[in-house]
Protein backbone atom coordinates (compact mmCIF):
# COMPACT_ATOMS: atom_id res chain seq x y z
CA UNK A 1 0.00 0.00 0.00
CA UNK A 2 1.02 3.62 -1.18
CA UNK A 3 3.18 4.84 2.31
CA UNK A 4 1.53 8.42 1.40
CA UNK A 5 -1.77 6.94 1.57
CA UNK A 6 -1.33 5.78 4.98
CA UNK A 7 -0.08 8.83 6.11
CA UNK A 8 -3.21 10.51 4.58
CA UNK A 9 -5.95 7.97 6.90
CA UNK A 10 -3.65 7.92 10.15
CA UNK A 11 -3.58 11.43 9.66
CA UNK A 12 -7.42 11.84 8.99
CA UNK A 13 -8.36 9.64 12.28
CA UNK A 14 -6.58 11.76 14.76
CA UNK A 15 -7.90 14.60 13.22
CA UNK A 16 -11.78 12.89 13.19
CA UNK A 17 -10.97 12.09 17.00
CA UNK A 18 -9.56 15.61 17.42
CA UNK A 19 -12.92 17.12 16.07
CA UNK A 20 -15.11 14.67 17.93
CA UNK A 21 -13.35 15.21 21.10
CA UNK A 22 -14.37 19.29 20.62
CA UNK A 23 -17.34 18.61 19.81
CA UNK A 24 -18.22 16.25 22.85
CA UNK A 25 -17.07 18.56 24.90
CA UNK A 26 -17.96 21.49 23.84
CA UNK A 27 -21.22 23.69 22.92
CA UNK A 28 -22.96 21.22 20.88
CA UNK A 29 -22.66 18.71 23.33
CA UNK A 30 -23.21 20.73 26.47
CA UNK A 31 -26.59 22.77 24.87
CA UNK A 32 -29.25 20.28 25.42
CA UNK A 33 -28.20 19.38 29.31
CA UNK A 34 -26.47 21.96 30.05
CA UNK A 35 -30.28 23.65 32.07
CA UNK A 36 -30.79 20.13 33.76
CA UNK A 37 -27.00 19.77 34.73
CA UNK A 38 -26.80 22.82 36.31
CA UNK A 39 -29.98 22.53 38.31
CA UNK A 40 -28.90 19.16 39.64
CA UNK A 41 -32.14 17.46 37.89
CA UNK A 42 -28.71 14.66 35.97
CA UNK A 43 -25.68 14.23 36.66
CA UNK A 44 -22.79 15.18 34.36
CA UNK A 45 -21.67 11.79 33.07
CA UNK A 46 -25.54 10.33 32.65
CA UNK A 47 -25.51 14.09 30.89
CA UNK A 48 -22.79 12.99 28.41
CA UNK A 49 -23.92 9.46 28.11
CA UNK A 50 -27.37 10.64 26.79
CA UNK A 51 -25.49 12.92 24.61
CA UNK A 52 -23.69 10.56 23.00
CA UNK A 53 -26.47 7.91 22.14
CA UNK A 54 -28.56 10.26 21.07
CA UNK A 55 -25.93 12.19 18.90
CA UNK A 56 -25.08 8.23 17.18
CA UNK A 57 -28.98 7.89 16.78
CA UNK A 58 -28.90 11.43 15.21
CA UNK A 59 -26.30 10.57 12.82
CA UNK A 60 -27.71 7.20 12.24
CA UNK A 61 -30.88 8.66 11.23
CA UNK A 62 -30.34 12.12 9.87
CA UNK A 63 -26.62 12.45 9.12
CA UNK A 64 -26.93 11.60 5.39
CA UNK A 65 -28.12 14.55 4.16
CA UNK A 66 -25.57 16.78 6.46
CA UNK A 67 -22.87 14.59 5.10
CA UNK A 68 -23.89 14.70 1.67
CA UNK A 69 -24.28 19.02 2.09
CA UNK A 70 -21.11 19.52 4.02
CA UNK A 71 -18.84 17.20 1.82
CA UNK A 72 -19.76 17.57 -1.83
CA UNK A 73 -22.40 20.71 -1.23
CA UNK A 74 -20.77 23.62 -0.52
CA UNK A 75 -18.19 23.88 -3.25
CA UNK A 76 -18.18 22.17 -6.68
CA UNK A 77 -15.28 20.99 -9.10
CA UNK A 78 -12.97 19.76 -6.33
CA UNK A 79 -12.35 16.87 -4.60
CA UNK A 80 -11.99 17.39 -0.99
CA UNK A 81 -9.80 14.03 -0.03
CA UNK A 82 -6.49 16.30 -0.36
CA UNK A 83 -7.75 18.96 2.27
CA UNK A 84 -9.97 16.71 4.54
CA UNK A 85 -7.19 16.81 7.66
CA UNK A 86 -6.79 20.48 7.10
CA UNK A 87 -10.81 20.75 7.57
CA UNK A 88 -11.17 18.96 10.46
CA UNK A 89 -7.95 20.83 12.63
CA UNK A 90 -9.74 23.78 11.42
CA UNK A 91 -12.57 22.86 11.90
CA UNK A 92 -11.65 21.82 15.54
CA UNK A 93 -9.06 24.45 16.16
CA UNK A 94 -11.57 27.41 17.10
CA UNK A 95 -13.48 24.97 19.31
CA UNK A 96 -10.75 23.96 21.41
CA UNK A 97 -10.13 27.33 21.84
CA UNK A 98 -13.65 28.17 23.25
CA UNK A 99 -13.29 25.02 25.74
CA UNK A 100 -10.24 26.31 27.11
CA UNK A 101 -11.98 30.31 26.93
CA UNK A 102 -15.33 29.80 27.48
CA UNK A 103 -15.95 31.69 24.68
CA UNK A 104 -18.66 29.74 22.75
CA UNK A 105 -18.00 28.39 19.15
CA UNK A 106 -20.89 27.16 16.96
CA UNK A 107 -19.68 23.44 15.37
CA UNK A 108 -22.04 24.77 12.01
CA UNK A 109 -20.36 27.47 11.67
CA UNK A 110 -16.37 26.29 12.43
CA UNK A 111 -16.97 23.58 10.28
CA UNK A 112 -19.32 24.76 7.64
CA UNK A 113 -16.35 27.78 7.26
CA UNK A 114 -13.69 25.66 7.15
CA UNK A 115 -15.04 23.62 4.41
CA UNK A 116 -15.65 26.27 2.10
CA UNK A 117 -12.23 28.30 2.92
CA UNK A 118 -10.40 24.74 1.84
CA UNK A 119 -12.59 24.06 -1.08
CA UNK A 120 -12.35 27.64 -2.28
CA UNK A 121 -8.77 27.90 -1.90
CA UNK A 122 -8.14 24.13 -3.42
CA UNK A 123 -9.83 25.70 -6.68
CA UNK A 124 -13.57 24.68 -6.17
CA UNK A 125 -16.76 26.93 -7.53
CA UNK A 126 -18.85 28.57 -5.02
CA UNK A 127 -22.07 27.27 -4.64
CA UNK A 128 -23.89 30.20 -3.89
CA UNK A 129 -27.56 29.23 -3.63
CA UNK A 130 -26.15 26.84 -1.00
CA UNK A 131 -24.69 29.19 0.97
CA UNK A 132 -27.97 31.57 0.67
CA UNK A 133 -30.03 28.63 1.85
CA UNK A 134 -27.40 28.89 4.87
CA UNK A 135 -27.48 32.02 5.95
CA UNK A 136 -30.95 32.36 5.68
CA UNK A 137 -31.12 29.47 8.81
CA UNK A 138 -28.29 31.35 10.42
CA UNK A 139 -30.55 34.72 10.59
CA UNK A 140 -33.52 33.07 12.00
CA UNK A 141 -31.83 31.60 14.70
CA UNK A 142 -32.49 34.52 16.06
CA UNK A 143 -36.55 34.53 15.96
CA UNK A 144 -36.43 30.81 16.60
CA UNK A 145 -34.84 31.99 19.45
CA UNK A 146 -37.32 34.33 20.02
CA UNK A 147 -40.38 31.77 20.11
CA UNK A 148 -38.28 29.71 22.88
CA UNK A 149 -38.35 32.94 25.14
CA UNK A 150 -42.01 33.40 24.61
CA UNK A 151 -42.92 29.63 25.38
CA UNK A 152 -40.47 29.76 28.62
CA UNK A 153 -41.97 32.92 29.52
CA UNK A 154 -45.56 32.06 29.45
CA UNK A 155 -45.89 28.22 30.63
CA UNK A 156 -43.18 27.92 34.23
CA UNK A 157 -46.16 30.67 35.86
CA UNK A 158 -47.38 29.41 39.26
CA UNK A 159 -51.12 30.51 37.29
CA UNK A 160 -50.06 27.69 34.89
CA UNK A 161 -50.74 24.14 36.37
CA UNK A 162 -48.21 21.50 35.08
CA UNK A 163 -50.96 19.59 33.71
CA UNK A 164 -51.91 22.06 30.94
CA UNK A 165 -47.90 23.32 30.42
CA UNK A 166 -46.51 19.74 29.81
CA UNK A 167 -49.06 18.38 27.43
CA UNK A 168 -49.23 21.36 25.31
CA UNK A 169 -45.32 21.70 25.18
CA UNK A 170 -45.73 17.84 24.49
CA UNK A 171 -47.58 18.40 21.57
CA UNK A 172 -45.75 21.22 20.26
CA UNK A 173 -42.60 19.13 20.22
CA UNK A 174 -44.84 16.11 18.53
CA UNK A 175 -45.89 18.12 15.67
CA UNK A 176 -42.57 18.89 15.17
CA UNK A 177 -40.88 15.95 15.08
CA UNK A 178 -43.86 13.81 13.09
CA UNK A 179 -42.91 16.63 10.16
CA UNK A 180 -39.11 15.98 10.28
CA UNK A 181 -38.24 13.78 7.45
CA UNK A 182 -36.00 10.66 8.09
CA UNK A 183 -34.19 8.64 5.03
CA UNK A 184 -35.16 5.51 6.00
CA UNK A 185 -38.98 6.29 5.91
CA UNK A 186 -39.26 7.34 2.21
CA UNK A 187 -40.55 5.42 -0.98
CA UNK A 188 -37.05 4.84 -2.75
CA UNK A 189 -34.43 7.69 -2.35
CA UNK A 190 -37.00 10.22 -0.97
CA UNK A 191 -37.13 10.98 2.72
CA UNK A 192 -40.04 11.00 4.66
CA UNK A 193 -41.90 11.60 7.83
CA UNK A 194 -43.42 10.05 10.21
CA UNK A 195 -46.86 11.74 9.16
CA UNK A 196 -46.41 10.30 6.15
CA UNK A 197 -45.93 7.19 7.60
CA UNK A 198 -49.07 7.13 9.33
CA UNK A 199 -51.18 8.42 6.20
CA UNK A 200 -50.10 5.38 4.10
CA UNK A 201 -50.83 2.72 6.95
CA UNK A 202 -54.36 4.80 7.35
CA UNK A 203 -54.81 4.19 3.24
CA UNK A 204 -53.82 0.48 3.51
CA UNK A 205 -56.37 -0.14 6.36
CA UNK A 206 -58.79 1.50 4.65
CA UNK A 207 -58.02 -0.45 1.50
CA UNK A 208 -58.29 -3.06 3.10
CA UNK A 209 -61.63 -2.81 4.86
CA UNK A 210 -63.10 -1.60 1.48
CA UNK A 211 -62.17 -4.74 0.23
CA UNK A 212 -63.48 -6.87 2.59
CA UNK A 213 -66.50 -4.76 2.66
CA UNK A 214 -66.80 -5.32 -1.31
CA UNK A 215 -66.53 -9.25 -0.70
CA UNK A 216 -69.74 -11.46 -1.50
CA UNK A 217 -72.23 -11.90 0.75
CA UNK A 218 -71.38 -15.58 2.18
CA UNK A 219 -67.99 -15.85 0.91
CA UNK A 220 -66.57 -15.85 4.48
CA UNK A 221 -68.57 -18.99 5.24
CA UNK A 222 -67.65 -21.11 2.00
CA UNK A 223 -64.66 -20.72 2.83
CA UNK A 224 -64.38 -21.80 6.27
CA UNK A 225 -66.93 -24.82 5.05
CA UNK A 226 -64.13 -25.35 2.23
CA UNK A 227 -61.24 -25.32 5.12
CA UNK A 228 -63.33 -27.94 7.00
CA UNK A 229 -63.71 -30.62 4.06
CA UNK A 230 -60.26 -30.05 3.68
CA UNK A 231 -59.38 -30.77 7.05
Amino acid sequence: MDPALIALFVGAALASLFMTWVIGAGLSGATPFAPAVGANAIGTMRAALLVGVFGFAGAVTQGGNVSEAVGSGLAGGISLLAGVILVLVLGAGPMAVGIVTGIPFATAFTVTGAVIGVRLALGGTPVWAKYVEISAVWLLMPFVGGIAFGIASVFPRPGVAERYSVPVLVGLVGAVLVNVRFSFLGDGPAPGTLRGLGQRSLSIERLASAVHDHRPRGAGRRDRRLVGREA
